[in-house]
Order: C-alpha cells, then sequence, then structure tokens
C-alpha cells in the first residue's frame, strides 16, 4: 500500500478535547433543564457548528447553541486551551516523529476553526510540525461529507488514495470514506458500530499504534 500522507483529525484524536467539551457542555445543558448524555453528545462530535447548532435546535427546544453552549464553551476554552489544559493524546508526539523519519506530509483535517486549532496544538508545542490545516472555514460542506479530507490533500498536494486518515468519530470516518483516502479509526468517547468499522482500515488503541501498522501495510 501507498502512503504518502496522514491527515490527522483534531479534537479526540490528537488531543483529548472532547472529554473536556462534554464536561463543559454537561455543566451547560443542566443550567438550562437538561441530562446531557454521552450518547447525546457523541451525535455531533466530527460534526461542524452549523450542523451542531442545528442538531442541538432540534432536540433540546428552547437551548439557543450559540448564546448558551457555544458562547460560553468559548470563554472556557480561551482560559483552559492557552495554559495546556487540554492535552495530546497517547502516542501523538510518537507518532509525529516517526511520520517525520518516513517522510510522509502531515495534514490536520478538523471541522473545528482555524483559531483552536492552532491554539490548541500551539499550546501542546505541535502545531508548527504540521504542513497545511484544513479547517471548517475552508469547505461548504462538513463531515461526513469528503470536503476538509479532500482540501487536506489538495493543500499538501497528495493523491486521495495515498492518504491515511486518522479519525476517532464515526462522521470522520465516513467522511474518509467518501474522500476514497484510507480510514483508521482511534475511538475517543465511545467504540465505533459495525458499520463503520466495515469502513476502516483497522481500529487501534492508540496513535502510537498507528507507527506499527504503517510497519506492516507500507512500502519504504
Amino acid at each position: 500500500m501507498k502512503i504518502t500522507s496522514i491527515l490527522f483529525d483534531n479534537d479526540g484524536l490528537l488531543v483529548d478535547s472532547e472529554r473536556v467539551t462534554f464536561e463543559i457542555w454537561q455543566e451547560i445543558f443542566l443550567r438550562h433543564g437538561y441530562d446531557l448524555s454521552m450518547e447525546d453528545y457523541c451525535e455531533v462530535v466530527g460534526l461542524n457548528e452549523a450542523s451542531t447548532a442545528q442538531h442541538i435546535m432540534e432536540k433540546f427546544p428552547g437551548l439557543d447553541p450559540y448564546e448558551d453552549v457555544f458562547r460560553e464553551w468559548d470563554e472556557r476554552y480561551e482560559i483552559l486551551a492557552p495554559a495546556g489544559g487540554v492535552p495530546l493524546k497517547k502516542g501523538a508526539v510518537e507518532l509525529l516523529d516517526y511520520a517525520d523519519s518516513r517522510g510522509f506530509r502531515k495534514a490536520v483535517a478538523s471541522s473545528n476553526s482555524l483559531y483552536w486549532v492552532s491554539v490548541l496544538l500551539g499550546a501542546n508545542g505541535i502545531f508548527d510540525r504540521m504542513d497545511a490545516v484544513s479547517h471548517g472555514k475552508l469547505v461548504t460542506h462538513g463531515k461526513p461529507a469528503p470536503d476538509i479530507f479532500l482540501k487536506a490533500a489538495e493543500l499538501l498536494g497528495s493523491e486521495p488514495s495515498e492518504c491515511l486518515v486518522l479519525e476517532d468519530s464515526p462522521n470522520g470516518i465516513r467522511a474518509a470514506a467518501a474522500a476514497g483516502m484510507v480510514p483508521i479509526c482511534i475511538p475517543d468517547l465511545r467504540q465505533p458500530p459495525e458499520e463503520i468499522t466495515e469502513l476502516c482500515a483497522a481500529v487501534l488503541s492508540d496513535l502510537g499504534a498507528v507507527i506499527g501498522w504503517l510497519e506492516e501495510n507500507t512500502a519504504d
């Protein structure tokens, strides 16, 4: 298998942000009379802001996603993220070191904004190690549409079929498969359902395990 580039999701894949966000959201929703479950939260993981807002309005009537949820989340994150309160996931640095040693091109492909990608990865010292960032503002359609990953391949000058995509969310895996790329799932908050694992080249425990997969499945 020929792999020239590695595309990283950000939240829940490179940084442990989904867990932090879920805890913040739980507090916000509880103040507005809603008990937000992990299952509820996982339904929006990987979606862009507009799709997330639509889901909140449909499932939690009377809750304004922008004023009641996103605004407070931004305020809390402005304190947490720059101070390193959202740590890297296991194996992130080791995989980046390995990718550099093998000459793989690297990009972040995230539904989040460029601002938050730069803050979260910058606070952990790895933002400058990426060759490109594809984010929600660069495309019309968010995940599960393939646009963000196709834009990342374009920015890197890579063929989609030669891109390995690392994702934690079902929507991200669907997007990578639709882009004609090679998806690997590294679960974060929940294990993927069978329909998602069938789209994956592998389901691995952490980012460090990707090194072994690349050693076994790619040619120099």
